[in-house]
C-alpha cells in the first residue's frame, strides 16, 4: 500500500507539471497605443464569400466547455485546450484580462504564398508559447491597411494565438464579399504552413480556426462562418458592416462587438441585426458599447478586448476561467445579448 500511494502522488505531479504553458518572457501593458482613425467612411456591396482560396477545412468544434467541463469529452484532457495546447498556467483576473497576455510575439510575411484573393498576409506568432496553435484571421475595414489591426494582432498573438491579417487587394474600393474572398484564400494559406518547409510555424498549427474582423472584415468574418459553417470554429466581428445578409446558417460561437453611436453601420441595420438573425440555438452574443463610433472597436480596448479574448478562451480552447468576464459588464454598454449559460 505505502508503495502505491507514492506511485499515485509521482503521477499526479507528472500531470500537474505536463498541464503548465512554461510561459517566459513576458509581456505588459495594451501594446501599440492604437490605431489612427480611418481616413473614409465604410461602404459596399453585401453578399456571402466566393469559393476562391483553399479546400474546405474538416474543422470541427465550437461551443463546448459550456457546462463547466474541460476533460475528454471535449476532445481533450484536464489543462489541455480543446485544440491540444496548454491551457494558461495563470488564470485570468480583471486586471490582465484588458492588457496583453504573458507571451512575447514575432511576425513575419515572407514566403507565404500570394493569391488574387488577397495583397499580403502578415503572421503574428506567440514565440514562446507551447502550440498547437489557434489560427485567429484578421480581415480590415475599407481604407485599413496593417497598422489599423495591428494591435488586435498582437493581442491574440499575446495570448497563445496565431494571428493572420489579410490585406485587401484594393483598400478604397472593394466590398465585404471580396474581404470574405481574401480571408477565405488566406486561411487556405495559413493551413499550408503547417507543412512547409522553413515555416516557423511547421507542425506548429491546430485546426481550429477562428475569423474575425473590423467594419467591412467584421461582415467579412461572419459572412465566412456562414458559407463555411463546418470550416470555422468561433467567429469575431468588430464594427460588422452587412446590410443584407442573413446569418442563420453560422453554428460556430459567435461574438458581435459595435457601438451604440456607430453612424457606418447602425447597430439595427448592421451588429444588432447580424445576431438576431442567427440561429437562437447557437452560442452567441452582442456587446454594443455606450457611445461608440464605428472605431470603437477597432482596438482591443477595455471591452473589446475583454470580451474577444474571453470568447476565444471559453468556446475554442474550452477553459471555464474566462466565462465571468463574458458576463454583461456594470458599466459601458448600451446592449446587450447572449445564450451564453451562466
Amino acid at each position: 500500500m505505502p508503495r502505491l500511494r507514492a506511485a499515485v502522488s509521482l503521477l499526479l505531479i507528472a500531470i500537474v507539471g505536463c498541464s503548465s504553458s512554461g510561459a517566459s518572457n513576458a509581456i505588459g501593458g495594451n501594446g501599440p497605443s492604437g490605431p489612427p482613425t480611418p481616413g473614409a467612411t465604410d461602404a459596399g456591396a453585401s453578399g456571402g464569400p466566393g469559393s476562391q482560396g483553399g479546400a474546405d477545412l474538416a474543422i470541427r468544434g465550437g461551443g463546448g466547455g459550456l457546462d463547466g467541463s474541460i476533460g475528454p469529452t471535449d476532445g481533450g484532457v484536464v489543462g489541455t485546450s480543446k485544440c491540444g495546447a496548454p491551457l494558461d498556467a495563470i488564470a485570468p483576473t480583471a486586471t490582465s484580462i484588458v492588457k496583453d497576455g504573458p507571451y512575447s510575439v514575432t511576425s513575419y510575411s515572407n514566403g507565404l504564398p500570394p493569391s488574387s484573393a488577397y495583397k499580403s498576409l502578415t503572421v503574428f506568432y506567440p514565440t514562446t508559447a507551447s502550440g498547437p496553435f489557434v489560427v485567429v484571421m484578421l480581415s480590415p475595414g475599407l481604407t485599413e491597411v496593417l497598422q489599423y489591426l495591428r494591435p488586435w494582432a498582437q493581442r491574440f498573438a499575446s495570448y497563445g494565438y496565431v494571428a493572420v491579417f489579410v490585406e485587401a487587394n484594393d483598400t478604397n474600393n472593394d466590398s465585404e464579399a471580396t474581404r470574405a474572398d481574401g480571408m477565405w484564400a488566406g486561411i487556405g494559406a495559413i493551413k499550408g504552413e503547417n507543412t512547409r518547409g522553413g515555416s516557423p510555424l511547421a507542425g506548429k498549427l491546430s485546426g481550429c480556426i477562428v475569423t474575425s474582423g473590423h467594419s467591412l472584415g467584421g461582415g467579412a468574418s461572419i459572412s465566412i462562418a456562414n458559407a463555411h459553417p463546418h470550416d470555422v470554429t468561433a467567429a469575431l466581428a468588430f464594427n460588422p458592416y452587412d446590410a443584407t445578409t442573413n446569418f442563420s446558417s453560422i453554428v460556430a460561437p459567435t461574438l458581435i462587438i459595435t457601438g451604440q453611436n456607430d453612424t457606418t453601420a447602425p447597430p439595427a441595420q448592421h451588429g444588432r441585426r447580424h445576431y438576431d438573425s442567427m440561429s437562437s440555438s447557437i452560442v452567441k452574443e452582442y456587446v454594443e458599447i455606450q457611445g461608440g463610433a464605428h472605431t470603437s472597436a477597432i482596438a482591443p480596448g477595455t471591452i473589446p478586448g475583454q470580451y474577444a479574448v474571453s470568447w476565444i478562451k471559453l468556446n475554442v480552447d474550452g477553459d471555464t476561467r474566462y466565462r465571468p468576464f463574458l458576463a454583461k459588464a456594470t458599466s459601458g454598454l448600451s446592449d446587450f445579448a447572449t445564450t451564453l449559460l451562466p
